[in-house]
């Protein structure tokens, strides 16, 4: 057998995580002569090697690089023209199916395949692209899906505190686990978050408003690191980190990270509902602060259906009035949060 090109060497401790550097590093060193060009093996080569790769952001890379390798172990050898007929796309549909159990690992076969067939189309390589407009299979609405108040005590039971910091913040600003780990204290203003995300690279401004309980995180956040480190010897302190979020050891999270401890301290706790699921709470905090639904429809990049939908589920006109009467009482006597 043939000896593969030593990308990373590590020995002892965790598994080393897999990083878009690396991907990028093993498509470096594939030898070019290893596959035809011709072949599915040599359209991965020449797609990793391009501009329109380099332009992916670099989860994005890590993602596809991992669907290459299996791809390129079921279909490597086939010849370009076998993906001009349009017959090969039920061999595809069959493979892509060993993942039925899991959907949405399903739906990110076809992606990143899909995205492969579609840069030899723009490159004159292939006449179509075979896979184009294939039902995903992961459907499930959870659009009109909160947090409510028994979710969280049961979480915060067996969350740690960086993980329950997590949450929190999801819930007060509606981010998502990739932008939520990457928030930096540079976006925080007085009374909004303003940012341009990693999404769309860089391209994307979210702007969020600062609602009561956002201010109580951050403020949260920094008194627990000026405890912390007023407990060390002065040569072991260190700085807040950029990220407002951070991990115990004050270091920022990765979305992997953070997503494992979340499922962990999730499924001890008996709950079921997602991370995502904390851009719903958000929603009806929103309109406890008396956005419409079309402000909120803005921030979250939803329609104003999937908002109307969770404030008919759970917002009735009164609890609106209600809350906002609390809140508003609150504020006047320097009260705390109130947490839906």
């Amino acid at each position: 057998m043939a000896r593969r090109p030593l990308i990373l060497r590590k020995e002892g401790g965790t598994k080393p995580a897999i990083t878009a550097a690396l991907t990028d590093a093993a498509a470096a060193a594939r030898p070019t002569s290893a596959a035809p060009a011709d072949t599915i093996d040599g359209l991965i080569i020449r797609y990793t090697e391009s501009a329109a790769w380099k332009k992916l952001a670099a989860s994005t890379r890590v993602n596809y690089g991992t669907w290459h390798a299996r791809i390129s172990i079921k279909f490597g050898k086939a010849p370009l023209k076998v993906f001009a007929d349009r017959r090969i796309r039920a061999d595809v549909l069959d493979w892509r199916d060993r993942w039925a159990e899991q959907p949405r690992s399903a739906d990110a076969a076809i992606t990143a395949f899909s995205a492969l067939l579609s840069w030899a189309v723009d490159r004159g390589l292939l006449p179509f692209n075979v896979l184009f407009d294939t039902d995903r299979l992961y459907d499930q609405d959870r659009s009109d899906i909160i947090w409510e108040a028994d979710h969280f005590a049961a979480f915060a039971k067996e969350a740690s505190v960086e993980v329950q910091e997590a949450v929190d913040l999801a819930a007060a600003t509606g981010l998502r686990r990739g932008d939520l780990v990457r928030l930096p204290w540079s976006a925080i203003g007085e009374h909004a978050i303003v940012w341009h995300t990693g999404k769309s690279r860089g391209r994307t401004l979210v702007t969020v408003p600062i609602l009561p309980e956002t201010k109580e995180i951050f403020a949260r956040i920094k008194a627990r690191h000026t405890a912390e480190m007023a407990a060390k010897r002065k040569d072991k302190r260190k700085p807040l980190p950029d990220t407002v979020l951070s991990n115990s050891y004050w270091r920022p999270w990765t979305p992997m990270g953070l997503g494992s401890r979340f499922r962990d301290a999730r499924d001890a706790a008996g709950i079921t509902v997602h991370l995502h699921d904390l851009r719903g709470t958000f929603a009806t905090r929103c309109m406890i602060a008396g956005l419409t639904d079309q402000e909120i429809a803005d921030i979250l990049g939803w329609t104003t259906k999937d908002v109307s939908k969770i404030r008919s589920k759970y917002v009735s006109q009164h609890r609106v009035v209600v809350e906002i009467g609390k809140r508003d009482r609150s504020d006047k006597i320097g009260g705390g949060v109130n947490r839906l």
